[in-house]
């Protein structure tokens, strides 16, 4: 039987380890990767978060662009990049019922405002009766901003691919995210009716971006 060309593309799609699945990705916070990072927070379960976060994006790449006119007889305007930009990212986590990630990005986001008390997160008992006992802190404090090198990290986007061993034992592309923070946390709506998972969405901001790829053995790089 002859071998078309489908079938040859079949098979180099099948040494690669068959098509992409938007399911598999891995994100991890690295705060050891900045010797200056203070931040250590109680919340940070990594199991728990890493596992919860059930939407991210691969950064884009885009460049800021100039023009130059002139430069041959009856040719236009000629557009050239000068400046790498970085725009921010958003994931999404689900909550367990702790709000565990909540807990996280909002003692994150208020380590990075210092408060004057050095109290920067407040804490109960946890039950609903002792609610009502609870009182705004003195309503003229103040916070102080902390400096970049104390509250960022290296933020991790892995893209997983399944190979023999695990579900996500490739990673054939990973995104290092420097001077990585988290700049705003979203709304989280709550309401009546069909109950559904609670979620948290975060932004962050970071300086660049570092793509590494890897190189999986059986898998045809090109080289």
């Amino acid at each position: 039987m002859a071998v078309t060309k489908i079938d040859e593309f079949m098979q180099k799609i099948g040494v690669k380890g068959g098509m992409s699945l938007t399911t598999g990705f891995d994100v991890q916070f690295d705060f050891k990767s900045n010797p200056e990072c203070q931040f250590d927070s109680k919340f940070y379960d990594t199991d728990v978060v890493h596992m919860l976060c059930d939407e991210a994006q691969l950064p884009n790449v885009q460049s800021a662009v100039g023009q130059i006119n002139g430069r041959y007889l009856g040719e236009g305007s000629v557009s050239y990049p000068h400046t790498r930009i970085f725009t921010d990212i958003g994931l999404g986590f689900l909550c367990d019922a702790e709000l565990t990630p909540l807990k996280f990005f909002n003692e994150w986001y208020e380590y990075i405002y210092e408060s004057v008390s050095g109290v920067h997160l407040r804490s109960s008992d946890g039950k609903f009766e002792s609610i009502s006992g609870l009182v705004p802190e003195l309503k003229n404090r103040s916070n102080r901003l902390r400096y970049m090198g104390e509250y960022t990290c290296t933020l991790k986007i892995v893209k997983t691919e399944p190979n023999d061993d695990s579900s996500r034992g490739r990673a054939p592309v990973t995104y290092l995210l420097e001077n990585a923070y988290p700049y705003s946390i979203d709304s989280v709506p709550l309401q009546y009716g069909a109950s559904q998972l609670t979620r948290v969405n975060v932004n962050f901001h970071y300086s660049r971006h570092q793509l590494i790829y890897g190189a999986t053995t059986g898998v045809d790089t090109g080289k």
